[in-house]
């Protein structure tokens, strides 16, 4: 399982780093969300802020529908969303 645990992380800090790299440029006047407590491990690990504009919120939870749900922090970041 330490293998399959390992890619589960890489492929989470992938994702939400291909996720920066596709969201727009931010404007400075634009508001800013901060990142739900059970999302904040995959912020962490993708090395995000701990705030995002709105555009970036939506792409991140569109990004997250599709990411591999076996890893726990996803899981916690999908709860964390519906509550």
């Amino acid at each position: 399982m330490g293998n399959v645990g390992s890619y589960l992380g890489m492929a989470a800090v992938l994702a939400v780093t291909a996720l920066l790299l596709l969201a727009l440029p931010s404007r400075a006047e634009e508001a800013r969300v901060s990142v739900p407590e059970g999302c904040r491990e995959l912020a962490e690990r993708a090395g995000l802020p701990l705030t995002l504009t709105h555009s970036e919120a939506a792409r991140a939870v569109a990004y997250l529908r599709i990411m591999i749900s076996h890893d726990p922090a996803v899981a916690r970041c999908r709860f964390a969303l519906r509550g």
